[in-house]
């Protein structure tokens, strides 16, 4: 009488084993939301404010006046133009870098910011505002487009 009372309990077994393998990958695989927080990004980091752009053909275009996210030398925003995603960094009165807001770790959408870094909610990627990675676990840097910016238009080839 014992065989089926062993088998209840490994089958049981078994069935607790395969519900807690399949969270675990479930949650490594995740990518995670814009407003998860960001794993090593510390609790300093802010969710980039969201500028909706203009596109026609390969060109992204972004109008700046002082109430935009790009207003200052330093500022960073998450610029949308239909399905292009770009992650836009002011770097100097007239200069700024563009780059796609894919991590190159697991394709999330980069959407943090803290201390003048570009953050990845899904596993904590850390990229510089010209792109490169800071920390990983990514190891290819984020593709750049080029940007310029001439009367309080930024425009971006993609």
């Amino acid at each position: 009488m014992d065989t089926p009372r062993t088998s209840r309990r490994q089958f049981c077994a078994h069935a607790i084993s395969l519900v807690t393998v399949t969270s675990l990958i479930e949650g490594c695989g995740s990518k995670g939301s814009p407003t998860a927080p960001a794993p090593g990004g510390g609790s300093n980091t802010q969710t980039l404010a969201v500028i909706n752009a203009s596109v026609s053909g390969r060109t992204v275009t972004v109008p700046i006046n002082a109430a935009s996210p790009l207003a200052s030398t330093g500022s960073a925003a998450f610029v949308v133009g239909g399905s292009t995603k770009l992650l836009v960094a002011r770097t100097g009165e007239n200069t700024f870098n563009a780059m796609t807001a894919t991590c190159t770790h697991e394709q999330c959408d980069v959407t943090g910011f803290s201390s003048g870094r570009f953050v990845c909610p899904c596993h904590g990627s850390q990229y510089s505002t010209s792109g490169a990675v800071q920390a990983g676990p990514a190891t290819r840097a984020l593709q750049t487009f080029p940007a310029q910016f001439t009367n309080s238009v930024l425009t971006i080839t993609v």
